[in-house]
């Protein structure tokens, strides 16, 4: 890139990168208005001027905003964080990002977005690194986290996920695989599971804490 950034800034170019990303994730997956656009176009410039571009960042930001208040359940031991939205816009990469920047606790690993609107009967998840998980020793691996959890089934379930399961690479990965498949493999990750008491705390308040602390109520004050 070192020839264009003579000719463009990296603002620009980043900028045009985002519009022209955005209406593959609306709902209505409008590649055509982005090839449209970068056929017609001159420079980044043109690309930023583009019309529905706009339009189709603007509405991926509301779905973003609209749809990343929502609660995170947590697995039994604390380290994964699933958030389970329902839309038909491409949007769950963008708030597993969001979250993973956000949520703050020494167990966490790993954040999950599941989006069950965005293809019929099945499931489509990204995810992400916890920023406060990144530059552990050893590294947090996303892929053999979710094949881990999968084969602890005694039956064929890692088949019937297919190939689209567990894809990317170890530190942005996700999948598409069919909702009954990823309920099962939502009861062998435990989320949503209370996590077991501490030895000698006999206390049930104690015993009904969540193994990790995170600013979520700070986080849901803003809206």
């Amino acid at each position: 890139m070192t020839e264009v950034f003579k000719t463009h800034t990296k603002k620009s170019i980043n900028d045009a990168v985002s519009l022209v990303n955005a209406p593959r994730r609306t709902a209505k997956y409008d590649v055509i208005s982005a090839w449209n656009a970068l056929e017609n176009a001159n420079g980044p410039k043109d690309v930023l001027r583009y019309p529905r571009l706009l339009e189709a960042r603007q509405e991926i930001n509301e779905e973003v905003e609209f749809r990343t208040h929502t609660p995170p359940k947590f697995s039994k031991d604390g380290k994964i964080a699933v958030l389970r939205i329902n839309s038909a816009a491409q949007v769950h990469g963008v708030i597993a990002t969001r979250w993973a920047g956000y949520l703050n606790s020494k167990a966490l690993e790993i954040i999950m977005v599941a989006n069950s609107g965005y293809k019929p009967g099945y499931v489509n998840f990204s995810c992400r690194i916890a920023r406060t998980a990144r530059g552990r020793d050893p590294p947090v691996n996303i892929i053999e986290s979710l094949k881990a959890a999968a084969e602890l089934d005694q039956g064929d379930l890692v088949q019937r996920m297919g190939e689209s399961f567990a894809r990317g690479h170890k530190e942005a990965s996700g999948g598409i695989i069919p909702i009954a498949e990823f309920e099962e493999l939502m009861t062998l990750m435990q989320i949503g599971e209370k996590p077991d008491p501490k030895p000698g705390d006999s206390s049930s308040k104690k015993t009904k804490a969540s193994p990790q602390k995170n600013n979520l109520m700070n986080y849901f004050g803003k809206k």
